[in-house]
C-alpha cells in the first residue's frame, strides 16, 4: 500500500506564530474548547447564536445569493418557505461549525460514535468486487464528518481535493484533520484543486477511493449546461471519464446533521449505472439527477449561498447583482 503526496504545502512555519495570525489561533482554540462541550448543550448554544445573527446585516449577501438559488431551483417556493429553509440552514451551519474541532482533537472512537451510516453495504460490496470508489457528493455543511468519520476513520481509503482558504492557519487545521486517519489504510492524500485529476486517476487505479464534490460553477469553457431542478447549471462533464480511467464505481453520498439524535446521518446511495458511456452529456445528466436526489435528503443543509449559477446559458448575465 502506498500513500500519495500532494505538492501543496500546508505545514506551519515560524512566521505563522506572528501576531497577525493570533486571531486565527484564537478561533482554533475556541473550536478545541467546544469539541469537549456536551453536544446537546453546544447545539442549544449554536442554535441561540443562529437565531440572533439571522437578521444581522453581515448575512444579507449570503441570504440574497441563497434566495436566488432556491428560487431558481424551486420556483413554487414562497418567500416564507425560502426564509424558513434558510433559518434551518443557518442553524445547522452554526451547530456544525462549532463541532469541527471534534475531527481534529477527539479520538477516532469518539468521531465514529458521532456518525450514523446508512447504506454502508454499497461500499462493502464495491470493495468485495475489487472496485475503487468515487464518492460523489454535493457541498453540504457536514461533508467533513462523512469524509473523515464515515469513510476514513471507518477504515476505508480516501483521497480528495480542496481549495485553500488563503489563510495558512486554517489550511493547516483543515488539511490536518482531513488526512488524520490516512495511516489506517496507508493509502490516500489531499490534493489542491490546481493539481488536476492525474494523481487522482492513479490513486483510483491503486484502489484508493476518491471524494468528489462536483457541484460548484467552474465557468463556461469547462462546463456543459444540464438541468438542475427547475433551472440549468454549468457542470463539469468529467465524471464519466474519471469512472472509466479510474476503473471505478460511483457511490453518491450526503451528510445531514440530525439535531434530535445529535449525530451526523451519512447516506450512501446505490452505485450509479450507465456512466462511462462515452457520451459526456448523458454522463453529466446522470450525475446531476443523482445530486438532486442527494440534496433532497435534507435541502436545509445544502450550501445554497454558493454562487451555483454564476455562469448562465445566456451570455453577460449576472443574476447575483
Amino acid at each position: 500500500m502506498t500513500t500519495s503526496k500532494s505538492s501543496f504545502d500546508a505545514s506551519l512555519k515560524a512566521k505563522h506564530l506572528l501576531p497577525k495570525y493570533w486571531g486565527s489561533w484564537s478561533l482554533l482554540f475556541l473550536l478545541f474548547i467546544f469539541s469537549y462541550w456536551p453536544v446537546r448543550l453546544r447545539d442549544r448554544f449554536a442554535g441561540f447564536i443562529a437565531s440572533k445573527i439571522y437578521s444581522k446585516k453581515f448575512l444579507n449577501k449570503r441570504k440574497k445569493i441563497a434566495f436566488i438559488n432556491i428560487g431558481l431551483c424551486f420556483p413554487d417556493y414562497t418567500e416564507q418557505q425560502k426564509d424558513a429553509l434558510m433559518q434551518k440552514n443557518i442553524r445547522a451551519l452554526s451547530q456544525i461549525t462549532l463541532s469541527l474541532g471534534e475531527l481534529a482533537f477527539r479520538s477516532r472512537q469518539h468521531i465514529l460514535s458521532r456518525v450514523n451510516i446508512l447504506g454502508e453495504q454499497h461500499i462493502k460490496d464495491a470493495e468485495k468486487a475489487g472496485k475503487s470508489i468515487i464518492f460523489l457528493g454535493p457541498h453540504c455543511y457536514g461533508l467533513d464528518f462523512s469524509g473523515v468519520g464515515a469513510i476514513n476513520a471507518n477504515g476505508y481509503s480516501l483521497s480528495s481535493m480542496f481549495k485553500d482558504y488563503n489563510n495558512p492557519i486554517f489550511d493547516w487545521f483543515v488539511t490536518g484533520y482531513r488526512t488524520r486517519f490516512i495511516s489506517i489504510t496507508g493509502q490516500g492524500s489531499l490534493y489542491h484543486r490546481s493539481e488536476g485529476f492525474k494523481q487522482v486517476i492513479k490513486d483510483l487505479r491503486n484502489k484508493t477511493h476518491f471524494y468528489y464534490l462536483p457541484d460548484e460553477d467552474h465557468g463556461r469553457e469547462k462546463s456543459l449546461f444540464v438541468p438542475f431542478y427547475a433551472t440549468k447549471k454549468a457542470t463539469l462533464p468529467v465524471l464519466g471519464r474519471l469512472t472509466k480511467l479510474g476503473k471505478a464505481v460511483v457511490i453518491p453520498f450526503y451528510t445531514s446533521y440530525n439535531e434530535k439524535s445529535a449525530k451526523y446521518d451519512v447516506f450512501f446511495h446505490a452505485p450509479l449505472e450507465g456512466l462511462a458511456s462515452g457520451d459526456e452529456l448523458k454522463d453529466t445528466l446522470i450525475m446531476s439527477k443523482a445530486i438532486e436526489r442527494l440534496i433532497d435528503e435534507d435541502r436545509s443543509q445544502y450550501m445554497w449561498s454558493l454562487k451555483l449559477f454564476k455562469t448562465r446559458p445566456e451570455h453577460d448575465i449576472d443574476i447575483y447583482n
